[in-house]
């Protein structure tokens, strides 16, 4: 299993025309974002606290997902 965390996985979707994609630009434009962090309440807490724009928790969510399932390949 790799061991990365969610910063990591996220920065690897940059550039995709998808809604993780645009939640990966603004997490890499967002320089207090908790980089080394692979705990999903403390980035859920996190982007609640510190929204961005046009971007539902959902996105968040989903890569979030996506982000577990990496992690087992």
């Amino acid at each position: 299993m790799k061991n990365y965390s969610f910063y990591q996985y996220i920065r690897t979707r940059r550039g995709e025309a998808s809604p993780i994609g645009r939640l990966a630009e603004h997490i890499a434009g967002d320089a207090m974002f908790p980089k080394y962090s692979d705990d999903y309440l403390e980035i859920s807490d996190y982007l609640e606290r510190n929204p961005y724009e046009d971007m539902p928790l959902s996105h968040y969510d989903t890569a979030f997902e996506d982000y577990r399932n990496w992690l087992q390949h």
